[in-house]
């Protein structure tokens, strides 16, 4: 199980510092010592040779015995990191309820949140990319047991700073489709309408249809409505394509949408619960 990709990604964006080499070494041995490869992802957003923001992400499957004491050199390793600017650290009994979201993405439409199972294992460092200011790493580690089993997920992701590039989106409607100042066509005529292959592909639209949703003024009811319906769409016709985290993850989004964007229209919460209903099915 070889990890040549990732590394050669992290190296033409920036020389890794030797304060994250540690986690990149954490990473690479348990690859090694994994006793299976359950998924491996590299969803790159803008460019496959050269990404400017991508996910990396593993899930490994190890025995109990193999596993050992690694739980606590995984604190060690991400607790002793100085050189990171924020650390997030949520591991077993720990009863406290918090989560912690890391966006990606060129508009930083996408993120994968962490904190949200109570049964699992959770550690979070952001770095600096010191080439770019404008830009970080975060690296994440999740562990949990499953019967006789440990399960590791890893993550390496990188893309702009939310707190450094904003992000403001304009969205557009000229009686056909809806489409935002970058280009990006939100939602229109059959033919324009982007292929849904697989769970990348669900996520990548699930990321721009709610970053839409999220930044439309609320006076275009129009828009939010047209925005609703393809939500809705989506998830009920490929929502099967989801891994359980991807699907836990849209939930959120999806009740997060209800809570706080849904102006208490009951057209547009009564969609989007439809979406949620779809998910669980």
């Amino acid at each position: 199980m070889k990890r040549y990709s990732i590394l050669f990604i992290a190296m033409t964006i920036s020389v890794v510092a030797s304060a994250q080499e540690s986690i990149e070494k954490l990473f690479s041995s348990l690859d090694a010592r994994g006793d299976k490869t359950l998924l491996s992802k590299n969803h790159y957003e803008d460019n496959n040779d050269n990404p400017t923001t991508f996910c990396n992400y593993e899930e490994i499957v190890m025995t109990k015995s193999a596993f050992g004491k690694l739980g606590a050199t995984f604190v060690t390793t991400f607790t002793n990191e100085k050189d990171a600017y924020k650390l997030y650290s949520k591991t077993l009994p720990s009863l406290f309820k918090s989560e912690f979201s890391v966006p990606y993405g060129t508009q930083n439409e996408y993120s994968v949140t962490f904190g949200s199972h109570a049964t699992h294992n959770y550690l979070v460092a952001l770095f600096r990319d010191k080439k770019n200011s404008d830009k970080r790493h975060a690296y994440a580690i999740v562990w949990y047991e499953r019967g006789s089993d440990i399960i590791i997920l890893h993550y390496h992701i990188y893309g702009n700073d939310p707190a450094r590039v904003p992000q403001q989106r304009v969205i557009t409607y000229d009686g056909k489709q809806i489409i935002d100042n970058k280009g990006y066509v939100v939602t229109g005529l059959e033919n324009l309408e982007p292929t849904i292959n697989d769970d990348l592909d669900f996520m990548k639209r699930f990321g721009t249809l709610r970053a839409s949703f999220v930044s439309t003024e609320v006076d275009k009811t129009l828009v939010l409505y047209g925005l609703v319906v393809k939500i809705a769409e989506l998830c009920k016709k490929h929502g099967r394509l989801l891994t359980d985290n991807e699907r836990a993850t849209c939930d959120k989004s999806l009740s997060e949408l209800i809570k706080n964007y849904s102006l208490g229209d009951v057209y547009l919460t009564g969609m989007l619960e439809e979406a949620r209903i779809a998910l669980k099915k």
